[in-house]
């Protein structure tokens, strides 16, 4: 199959190097720390905590030394997703705005309510409608303050929503994903990372050239050369799967993505294209469609029975349950199409971008498990320079050092992606104010 050439530059804007930035303001400011209500993201975060320079806290702690006593309690809230729940605000007076619209979260939140008021002597106050907090960016324009927010999630009128936020305007971005969080991160100086999946392809397309330049310069023979083989067999076969994938998703990205850059342009900003995710189809759920999609759908299908002859067993099993989403089509005389569910092996735009004591940026971020899926092993990484994780860390060095990219442990970002969520999702930020 021909893969259809994308533009990978990792420059700044016009192709020029930028300098590091030196971030101010909400969108990526100097935090007090992060506020995380699961055990599991916790104990994670807790670990980074010398190198990050963040302190984590958790309901009725303030304290990055999480107390074996309090393991209880987290463990009983059940409240994966804090961003979405908890919003710290930072002008006037201390506030933290919760949801206040879930019965069964009201427990958890009071709470956490009462243990923030006590520790860390902000206020608490609850918000009915409320703008999950993974749907919106506020952000320093000229001097103005912006709130990017994600279509259909502006319940609040325009002029509540201004003065809530204490923001000057209201931008309205297309959906890219289920949240604004998983396809864009704000940075600072009007810089926008937004995550484009044209340059993922692209990217890993690059990655055979670097592994074919490294065996031929190296005259690789032998089980490595097989191995490395096999890394190039598995990057066609993935790429294949997302040509196949991006035809049944429902946010249509390599469209969108033209319409967020337009607007983000239009309103004064610098969006950034980065290779930040790579996504699949898994899980059927069926709804009137157009009959021609059901037709379209069984041809990508025998396409990828196919690619599942790859000898990579693992490659093939991956492709084997791929396929069996096929079976839908014994109810297709019941339905008119099919619309399937969306979920990531690799999210490195979904982060906790802040400012360090040195004024440097931190940018805590997710595992690649595309990485792995590849077979690419932190030998095969070093020898050939590439790797999907690289290709984002390249993207974004004129922004943010290679040293301040933090990546959460594989085991924890696996159980976010299952969840379809990830780690910014599940930890709220606390600004300095």
């Amino acid at each position: 199959m021909e893969i259809k050439k994308y533009n990978y530059n990792c420059n700044g804007r016009n192709g020029q190097k930028i300098s590091q930035p030196s971030f101010r303001g909400y969108d990526a400011r100097k935090l007090t720390g992060i506020f995380v209500t699961d055990k599991t993201c916790a104990q994670a975060l807790k670990k980074l905590c010398d190198t990050t320079q963040l302190d984590v806290f958790v309901p009725n702690i303030a304290s990055k030394s999480i107390r074996k006593e309090q393991s209880k309690l987290i463990e009983e809230n059940k409240l994966l997703w804090t961003q979405d729940y908890l919003t710290f605000l930072n002008y006037q007076t201390k506030a933290v705005l919760f949801d206040n619209t879930r019965e069964f979260l009201k427990r958890v939140l009071r709470a956490t309510g009462d243990g923030i008021k006590k520790d860390l002597n902000i206020t608490p106050f609850k918000s009915e409608p409320h703008i999950r907090g993974g749907n919106f960016f506020i952000c320093n324009n000229n001097g103005k303050k912006d709130l990017l927010i994600s279509e259909n999630r502006q319940i609040y009128p325009e002029d509540l929503a201004k003065k809530l936020f204490n923001v000057d305007n209201i931008i309205t971005l297309p959906k890219m994903d289920y949240h604004l969080d998983l396809c864009i991160r704000p940075l600072d100086n009007g810089n926008v990372l937004v995550s484009d999946i044209n340059m993922t392809k692209a990217g890993m397309q690059n990655g055979i050239e670097k592994i074919k330049n490294y065996i031929e310069k190296n005259n690789i023979t032998g089980k490595e050369k097989e191995e490395l083989e096999n890394v190039i067999n598995n990057i066609n076969l993935m790429t294949e799967k997302l040509d196949i994938t991006l035809q049944f998703d429902k946010y249509k990205p390599q469209e969108t993505v033209n319409k967020i850059e337009k607007i983000l342009k239009d309103s004064g900003y610098n969006p950034i294209r980065v290779p930040a995710n790579y996504h699949y189809l898994d899980g059927v759920k069926t709804k009137e469609k157009e009959q021609t999609q059901l037709n379209n759908f069984q041809n990508n299908m025998d396409t990828l029975k196919n690619l599942s002859k790859n000898d990579s067993a693992k490659v093939r099993a991956m492709v084997d349950k791929f396929i069996e989403l096929e079976t839908f089509k014994k109810d297709h005389d019941k339905t008119l199409g099919v619309e399937l569910e969306s979920f990531y092996e690799n999210n490195f735009i979904n982060a906790i971008a802040y400012k360090k004591n040195d004024g440097k940026i931190g940018y805590i971020t997710n595992a690649s498990l595309l990485d792995k899926t590849l077979d690419i092993t932190p030998e095969i990484e070093q020898k050939t320079g590439f790797s999907t994780k690289n290709m984002f860390i390249e993207c974004v060095a004129p922004y943010i050092d290679k040293e301040n990219i933090y990546f959460i442990d594989e085991k924890l970002t696996k159980n976010l992606f299952k969840s379809m969520g990830a780690i910014h999702c599940s930890a709220a930020e606390i600004p300095v104010v």
